[in-house]
């Protein structure tokens, strides 16, 4: 009776820490190192047939050894190598495992010595969860959730410790890439809804590994007015306002070389940053042909009278669609391809 009411005691105890969680982690959570776990084994005689950590042992300088109980005798903490020691059993590799095939695997071992064995495996202190954020972020990196909690490893934390998306942002096509079993995953997440919406499904939980890619909001930049060939050309890191003028065949000969404008940010307050050419058609230092930024249009009037306050709003407004492109540009220059 005595130790079937033990039995019952340490059941229920059991079946809080399962309902409760010690960290609630999912059922897909591998274990890797770092991971602090909390193993039980019992059956219908004994509560308690596994102690992890038995005892630790101390030297005193009078050379006796003092040998004393773990403070927590049922915590293991996975090795560098993805490794854990268990009486009985011996060294296993846990990497890669979930907690429920870690429980049938001691199950099965502990079972050639006692026959009906049961084992409850817990996350006691998940690992540090790392997680790059690449791409239009203010802060590109790596990154770890501040006590390894899986709860808080969302899309949108991870993005704010990255300090948050950057005005080049393609904010609604966000893309969070994972390696299941050899092969690339990716979701799609819009940080739109979860900000604006509280659409709780789009802030996924993200896993170790995981990498999440916020993409440019343009890819292109736009040389419109007196060129040759105006119209949208590829971005390129790193490529200044000649080499944009240059792709799109040079000026022509109506063009106001001396009052070029780069536009740039969003269309209800755009800056327009003001360049020039000098009468040998160059620029006689990098500061008057600075690097140019995804999206920025580059625009080159046709009189130096050019009011840039009035034209700036409607030309970024719509540097996203062709027919604009088509407006501003002038139509006898216009090639169609």
């Amino acid at each position: 009776m005595m130790k079937l009411l033990k039995y019952n005691i340490f059941i229920m105890f059991i079946s809080i820490m399962l309902v409760s969680g010690i960290f609630a982690v999912s059922e897909n959570y591998m274990i890797g190192p770092g991971d602090t776990l909390e193993i039980h084994a019992w059956n219908k005689d004994n509560p308690d047939l596994l102690i992890v950590n038995p005892v630790a042992t101390t030297s005193t300088k009078t050379g006796t050894i003092v040998t004393t109980m773990s403070q927590d005798t049922h915590s293991v903490t996975v090795s560098r190598d993805g490794r854990i020691y268990i009486p009985l059993i011996g060294v296993i590799k846990v990497d890669n495992m979930t907690t429920r095939e870690l429980e049938e695997f001691l199950k099965k071992e502990l079972r050639r010595f006692i026959s009906d064995a049961q084992v409850t495996v817990l996350i006691k202190q998940p690992k540090p969860l790392k997680i790059y954020v690449m791409g239009q972020v203010l802060r590109p990196g790596m990154y770890s959730v501040p006590d390894g909690n899986p709860q808080e490893a969302r899309v949108i934390n991870f993005i704010n410790m990255a300090g948050g998306l950057n005005n080049y942002a393609q904010a609604d096509q966000i893309k969070v890439v994972r390696k299941e079993s050899g092969q690339e995953k990716t979701f799609i997440i819009n940080f739109y809804k979860i900000e604006k919406e509280g659409d709780v499904s789009q802030n996924m939980i993200l896993l170790e590994g995981d990498t999440v890619i916020v993409p440019q909001r343009f890819n292109q930049v736009y040389v419109l007015g007196y060129v040759v060939r105006p119209g949208a050309l590829p971005y390129i890191e790193g490529a200044k306002v000649a080499d944009y003028i240059g792709s799109a065949g040079g000026l022509t000969r109506f063009a106001a070389s001396d009052n070029i404008g780069i536009i740039r940010g969003d269309p209800k307050s755009p800056q327009v940053i003001k360049i020039k050419l000098n009468r040998y058609m160059t620029w006689q230092s990098d500061s008057e042909n600075p690097n140019i930024m995804p999206g920025d249009v580059i625009y080159i009037p046709q009189s130096w009278f050019a009011d840039w306050a009035d034209m700036a709003g409607i030309i970024i407004g719509f540097r996203d669609t062709r027919n604009a492109v088509r407006d501003l540009a002038s139509p006898s220059e216009w090639e169609v391809k």
